[in-house]
Parts: C-alpha cells; sequence; structure tokens
C-alpha cells in the first residue's frame, strides 16, 4: 500500500521541482476527479509540502489510519464515503489537523455543515493555485498564532468513543453477573445505539431450527430498512466470517449501515447491525472496529451465559431430586413441592409477573421443602401428632433450606421463599416473625400455594379438604395468616387448572386409586400449625 502510494506521488509531482524536506508539512488530498487531484497534488509540492493523493475517502481513511497530517484537503460529493466521513475520521483520529471540504455550487450547504461540525474551511470550485496557495499561508499563520483550535464537537465524539470501550467492559460484567440473554442482547443494543450515534440498531439470533430471532431498538422506519439491507446483504456477510464489518447505503433511504457477524454461537451464528441518517456521514474506520467488538463480546457473553444457565439448571433439577426422593418416600407427600410449584407459577402469572419472574416463583415452590431433606424420616413420616421436641426440628427447616441454598447465588430470590414460606402476614409466623409486606413476596406467594395444597392434600393425621372448601379457607384466613392480595390472586386461578394441578402426582392408596377428596378436616387455622410439618 505504502509503496504504490509513493509512486504515485512521484507521479503527480511537476518537473523541477524538488522534493519536499523532512520537516515539510504533510498534506493529504483526496477527491475522485483525476484532474483536480493531480492540480491540487502540484499546487502544493510547489509550496513544498510533502503530499499524500487520494482519489476516494476509503483511500484516505486507511492512509489516516497509519500516518499524521498538518492539513487535509477533501472533496465532499464522491462514490462511497464523502468529504464529511473523511472530517470525521480526521476529527476522531487526529483532532488538531485542520480539514479543508471541497465544495461545488450545489453542495454549498454540505460545506456549510462541515464548518458547523468541525471543518477549518472550505473551497468553492473552480478555484486557482492562488487559492490553494493563499489557503496554505492562512493555516501556516494561524498556526503559529495558535488560532487552530480543536475542532466543533470533538468533546462529544470523544465521550461516545470512550462511552464505547466502557460499553464493551460493562458487557463483559453483565455476562458475568448472570443477566437473561434477552436482557444482555437489549443492552447490547441500548449501548450501540448510544456510541454509534445509530438511529436504529438490531440482533438477529439463528435458532437451533435454522430460524431467527431479532431484537430491535431505535426508529421502526430505520430499523425496517436495515433489516431489508441485513437481508439482501446476508451472503456477503456471512462470507466475511465474523472478522470483517460489512458496509451497506441506502440512498433511497438515506441511511448508511453497517453490520457483523456475531460468530461461535455453538452450530448457530447471528447478525449485528446499526444503521444512521446519511446526514449523520457514514461509518469510519474506528465505528467498525467497535462493532466489531460488540459482535466478539455479545458471543463470548452469549456462551457463558447460556452455559451458565445448562449449569444452573442441572443444579436446580438435581436438588429438585433430591426433594422428589424425600417426598416420595412418603405417599401423603408424594408431588408436595412440584404441586407448590405450579400453584405458585399460576399465581404469579395472575399478578401480572412477567415470564421470567413467574418461573423463579414456580422454582421457589419446587425448592421450598429443601430443608426437609436432612429431617429425620421418623419424623417426617409419623402418623400421629409430633412431640415439642420434633415440632421444633421441623420447624428448623426454612433455616436449613436457606442455608443450602446460600452458596448458590443465582438462587438468592428463591432462598427468600425457603427461608420466609412459614412466615405469617400477622407477624406470627416462623423462623424470623416478619409481618406484612416485611415478607418477600416470593414467600407471600409460595406461602399460599403450600398452604393451598397441604388443605387439597391427605395427610396422615387428616383427609383432603375439596377445592372449593379449600379456596374459602385461604380467604378466610388472608389478612391473618396470608397476604391478602396473593390470596385474591390465587382465588382468580380458573377451578379447572386447579383442578388439573391437584392431580399432578396424584395420590394413591395400595393401589386402589386416588385418595377421594374429603371436608372432614381440622380448620385451616389448626392444619396450619402442623401441616407439612
Amino acid at each position: 500500500m505504502m509503496a504504490a502510494t509513493g509512486r504515485t506521488i512521484e507521479a503527480f509531482r511537476a518537473p523541477g521541482v524538488q522534493s519536499p524536506g523532512a520537516d515539510a508539512e504533510r498534506v493529504l488530498v483526496v477527491d475522485d476527479n483525476p484532474s483536480v487531484l493531480r492540480f491540487l497534488s502540484l499546487a502544493f509540492t510547489a509550496k513544498g509540502c510533502a503530499t499524500w493523493p487520494a482519489s476516494t475517502a476509503e483511500q484516505a481513511l486507511e492512509l489516516l489510519r497509519d500516518q499524521r497530517f498538518d492539513l487535509v484537503v477533501s472533496d465532499i460529493k464522491m462514490p462511497g464515503l464523502s468529504g464529511l466521513d473523511v472530517l470525521r475520521a480526521v476529527k476522531a483520529s487526529q483532532p488538531a489537523t485542520p480539514v479543508v471540504l471541497i465544495t461545488g455550487a450545489p453542495s454549498v450547504d454540505s460545506a456549510i455543515f462541515g464548518l458547523r461540525h468541525g471543518a477549518y474551511d472550505y473551497l468553492a470550485k473552480p478555484f486557482t493555485t492562488k487559492d490553494i496557495h493563499d489557503l496554505l499561508e492562512r493555516v501556516r499563520r494561524d498556526r503559529q498564532e495558535s488560532r487552530i483550535g480543536l475542532p466543533a464537537g470533538l468533546a462529544d465524539e470523544l465521550a461516545r468513543r470512550q462511552f464505547g470501550v466502557e460499553a464493551l467492559l460493562r458487557l463483559g460484567q453483565l455476562a458475568l453477573n448472570g443477566v437473561a440473554p434477552t436482557m444482555f442482547v437489549e443492552t447490547v443494543l441500548e449501548y450501540a445505539l448510544q456510541s454509534l450515534r445509530g438511529a436504529g440498531a438490531l440482533i438477529a439470533l439463528r435458532e437451533n431450527d435454522g430460524t431467527f430471532s431479532a431484537s430491535r431498538r431505535g426508529d421502526p422506519g430505520a430499523v425496517g430498512r436495515l433489516s431489508a439491507l441485513l437481508h439482501s446483504g446476508f451472503d456477503r456477510l456471512v462470507g466475511t466470517g465474523g472478522k470483517d464489518v460489512l458496509t451497506l447505503t441506502d440512498d433511497a433511504g438515506g441511511l448508511s449501515a453497517m453490520a457483523a457477524v456475531i460468530p461461535g454461537l455453538g452450530e448457530s451464528m447471528g447478525v449485528f447491525g446499526v444503521a444512521r441518517s446519511l446526514e449523520d456521514g457514514a461509518f469510519v474506520p474506528e465505528e467498525k472496529q467497535l462493532l466489531l467488538g460488540y459482535a466478539q463480546t455479545t458471543a463470548i457473553a452469549l456462551q457463558k451465559i447460556l452455559l451458565r444457565e445448562n449449569v444452573e439448571k442441572t443444579l436446580v433439577d438435581t436438588i429438585s431430586a433430591f426433594v422428589n426422593a424425600i417426598e416420595s418416600k412418603d405417599l401423603y407427600l408424594k408431588g408436595h413441592s412440584a404441586r407448590v410449584s405450579l400453584y405458585a407459577g399460576e399465581t404469579a402469572t395472575v399478578m401480572g409477573m412477567p415470564e421470567t419472574e413467574a418461573l423463579m416463583m414456580s422454582r421457589a415452590g419446587m425448592l421450598h421443602d429443601l430443608g426437609k431433606i436432612v429431617m429425620l424420616d421418623s419424623i417426617l413420616r409419623k402418623p400421629g401428632r409430633l412431640s415439642g421436641e420434633e415440632y421444633a426440628l421441623i420447624k428448623t427447616h426454612p433455616v436449613v433450606g436457606d442455608r443450602i441454598l446460600t452458596p448458590l447465588r443465582f438462587l438468592a430470590r428463591e432462598a427468600l421463599a425457603v427461608r420466609h414460606h412459614h412466615e405469617r402476614y400477622d407477624g406470627n409466623g416462623y423462623p424470623d416473625g416478619l409481618k406484612g409486606e416485611g415478607i418477600p413476596l416470593i414467600a407471600r406467594v409460595v406461602s399460599v400455594a403450600d398452604v393451598f395444597d397441604a388443605m387439597t392434600s391427605t395427610r396422615s393425621y387428616r383427609r383432603s379438604r375439596s377445592l372449593t372448601t379449600a379456596r374459602d379457607e385461604i380467604v378466610a384466613v388472608a389478612g391473618t395468616q396470608l397476604d391478602p392480595v396473593v390470596v385474591q390472586a390465587f382465588y382468580a386461578i380458573p377451578t379447572c387448572r386447579l383442578e388439573e394441578i391437584s392431580h399432578t402426582y396424584a395420590q394413591q392408596t395400595d393401589g386402589a386409586g386416588a385418595v377421594a377428596p374429603s371436608d372432614d378436616a381440622l380448620p385451616c387455622r389448626q392444619a396450619a400449625a402442623v401441616m407439612n410439618g
């Protein structure tokens, strides 16, 4: 690249003009018209400058990446990237270098736009050798008198670049914190829009069945045009192998766009695209590198998140298996935690909680009796009334369960339900005597589900109640034992759904069939003292 550029410089040099000295001003001239480019090169060389010609903005950006210049003179209207993009690239990488934009009459407005965004001045066509010499003398004089300051908007530009780098670090930390994949992707899109001045951004991830699921942020119109551009350029984008950025332009829609592959998602892949208005300029190399950084960070982070989810699911399944194993030893407890899990999830859904919250409530229901793992079978399966000592031991199971979950930080919310599902709304529960809304909501939800399943299941000390009677009983203790808001939500669950859940792990008696529901049970207030320990 450099050798070829050197030959080009010699080709432009006029006969009899000596090569500039080592301390000569370095000038980059950019124009897609060969005659104008030759004229500019000769004019600056005649004034003792070392001149680098570039016939496209893209070539100019390559030179800017490797070298520093004392002056950049660029045409505005060129195929591909424009002089305004050259201006942005200089402002980002060499902010003290003045940029002069060349304009014809139709593009004076663009030149004025450039002045507002940090250009030193502009040259209107047609211009003469004297105009070039006068411009150079003015630049030299202003530099000597320290009147060439940093360009307008530089602070904002640098702040965006700094935010882009910080965002990559934040995303890495976010992945380590165990955020959900959907929330992570939404955060990536938000960061991309801020740091790249995007009008719209899109991440599409390919599922195992070959279909794509997309997350979008920004102006719907811009996102729609971006999606069409990604679709038309998909094969070329895949061809980059995730090592380069594909630049896309929608002149009709007034958009400049770029896209990168999100690599390495197992056998899958993803696509990350950002678009902005052409009025804000095309994307320069530094921005393309930032998008590559976002794409690669997203790939690594999603792999970590998905791996962690698999590990966490395995841990939860293992713990749940322990709970099921304990309950399976007792005909009357079999399936209790599974049903509490379903009741809790249904209640959360009726309360309008997001799916992720409802799943967490459901998981808490499955784990709520975890502490009973360490209890003696002779106590858990004792057919008669527990002694005071045995009852005191059973009452420790919420604390034991909480202690078991403490090292698993991703189950911190569920651990609250494990510890507090025997608290009472009036403050007379255990182990901590919490009251009202001082009891974590997740525990209040699980508590209602737990009480309801205890009443509708046959135990060694009593027969089960019907679903209708049990619902009326939990209403009767709303505000004393149970949270009235949660009870109201539970009451709204359709009876057919309650019936369906109640048959989960349907209880059998010596192979004779399901235990018939019965109303001859202790009142709920009495049953609560001994129910489920």
